[in-house]
């Protein structure tokens, strides 16, 4: 989409950065509700973005203070990583095409995580570890998630420019 100002730019970005830390938060609940649902594990999925620092002990089942808060603090840059860029291509649409635009943005997360990021990181084998459809729903709810959570810039976006501030 196309800024007229840095302002704007500036304000997307801030946005997805604030829908980024409110997704991550929010997906890292309704995974521990569902593992926790599923009689498994819950913190396996907190933990598991610190394996490349902490190996096989972030992967160890259990509650680990270090690789949790760790874990935490990188999922929620990941998905902060993830919503920036959103941001940017969506700012100024309509609240219900954000929303929209939020669920495909989920495909492309799974995608790039799922088939760069993971391997990257040497992280493959986690692809292998659960279904592909929780897999697609878990990142098509992050994105939603950022979608609903970015609407609050959506709306000061077009306030913005009825007033002529951007």
């Amino acid at each position: 989409m196309v800024r007229s100002s840095s302002n704007e730019v500036r304000h997307a970005a801030v946005g997805g950065v604030f829908a980024g830390l409110i997704a991550g938060t929010t997906l890292t609940v309704m995974m521990i509700v569902m593992t926790l649902a599923r009689g498994t594990d819950p913190w396996y999925g907190v933990k598991g973005a610190a394996a490349p620092i902490f190996g096989q002990r972030a992967m160890e089942a259990g509650y680990d203070l270090l690789p949790v808060v760790l874990g935490f603090a990188i999922h929620l840059a990941i998905s902060v990583a993830w919503a920036v860029p959103f941001a940017l291509l969506v700012f100024g649409l309509g609240r219900a095409l954000t929303v929209v635009a939020g669920a495909a943005w989920g495909i492309v997360v799974w995608l790039g995580m799922y088939y760069v990021v993971l391997p990257l990181v040497g992280l493959g084998a986690m692809v292998h570890d659960a279904p592909v459809s929780r897999a697609v729903g878990y990142h098509v709810f992050f994105g939603l998630a950022v979608g609903i959570a970015f609407l609050r810039w959506q709306r000061e976006a077009r306030a913005l420019r009825a007033a002529g501030a951007v």
